[in-house]
């Protein structure tokens, strides 16, 4: 049980330090958080959040890759993998990424309507 409230202790402080804009905290606790649970697809995306809060699009785009495999019919994490490949001028990869959505959304969804967003 201990190890179990270990591992919520260390997401849940990550988000709230997240949350007070503290990125590097942050990183911190989820560097901690992923050696106890290594497919915690939060984890990875709320890494990748904090590297792209301190406006290091490179180490996002690689937490993002890592939520990605481990869900890859989320909408938020294939925005989220376009927002930045569009970011670093990976076209291809930003198109793949809407590629996906449009499979994913029956209809528009508000996360395909965002990526396309970012290349008018």
């Amino acid at each position: 049980m201990y190890f179990a409230n270990k591992y919520i202790c260390f997401y849940a402080s990550a988000l709230n330090v997240f949350n007070e804009e503290n990125f590097e905290i942050a990183i911190k606790y989820l560097e901690k958080d992923i050696v106890f649970n290594p497919k915690s697809s939060e984890s990875y995306i709320l890494l990748g959040k904090s590297y792209e809060g301190l406006d290091d699009q490179n180490n996002a785009l690689k937490y993002y890759e890592i939520a990605f495999t481990l869900i890859p019919h989320n909408l938020e994490i294939n925005y989220l993998l376009g927002k930045v490949s569009y970011e670093l001028g990976l076209i291809e990869q930003y198109a793949e990424q809407i590629s996906n959505l449009e499979i994913l959304c029956e209809t528009s969804c508000k996360e395909i309507v965002k990526l396309k967003d970012l290349a008018e």
